[in-house]
């Protein structure tokens, strides 16, 4: 019995073996960081993503989101192993809140990194001072001068702005990924599933070695039993 309790380990050790094998190389799957905006201004950003694929060649690229539409893919290019890329938006709203991710694709797989966003600044409201002075009057020669107050009048122009987006900070809002114990790429659930068998194999030896012990217990025990009746 312990022999095929170990050929079946053996099988299922070679099919795990050559199943992540054939996934790591024809099912990679490229791993994507949070992207991030930084050098905001009024009308300008430059956004960044990181992407990581041992030893693969992954596509990547940046996905922009206008008003809820569909995205738009900018900075398409192809990265070896490992690598960062960025790209700068001009032409923007001042104050207006954008999001955008990162995409990348190896042997059949896309991932997507989570969702992020910045916000351009905001102009600050000017305020305008405008001074009126009244004209100052004196008597004729002939009378003793008179001074006479000047009368200052103050006006304040302000001049009103209107903000639109989720923040005014110059920080891009990163949204992250959350945490789950559940793989998200299909290597992570091969894995899983090779770990999973592994364990019900190695449950199932430890099941059979306590009943063969228990078997030669009771065996011993019966043959004792029998010896004393004899006697």
């Amino acid at each position: 019995m312990n022999t095929n309790i170990y050929q079946t380990i053996r099988v299922a050790i070679v099919f795990g073996v050559a199943l992540f094998a054939f996934a790591s190389s024809a099912l990679a799957a490229p791993t994507l960081t949070p992207a991030t905006a930084t050098q905001i201004t009024e009308n300008s950003a430059t956004i960044i993503g990181h992407v990581s694929n041992p030893y693969k060649n992954s596509t990547v690229w940046f996905e922009l989101f206008n008003n809820g539409g569909s995205p738009t893919a900018v900075a398409v290019q192809g990265i070896w192993h490992e690598g960062t890329f960025q790209w700068h938006l001009e032409d923007l709203n001042k104050g207006q809140t954008y999001t955008f991710r990162t995409v990348a694709t190896e042997g059949g797989v896309t991932v997507y990194s989570p969702t992020s966003s910045f916000t351009t600044v905001s102009p600050k409201p000017t305020t305008t001072t405008t001074v009126v002075s009244s004209p100052v009057t004196t008597a004729p020669q002939t009378v003793a001068p008179v001074a006479v107050p000047i009368k200052t009048t103050v006006s304040k122009q302000i001049t009103a702005t209107t903000t639109d987006g989720f923040t005014n900070n110059n920080g891009a809002a990163i949204i992250g990924a959350g945490n789950t114990m559940l793989p998200n790429t299909l290597i992570g659930w091969i894995l899983l599933l090779i770990a999973v068998l592994a364990a019900v194999l190695l449950g199932h030896m430890i099941y059979e070695s306590a009943e063969k012990r228990k078997e030669e217990r009771e065996r011993k025990k019966r043959e004792e039993e029998h010896k004393k009746e004899n006697e």
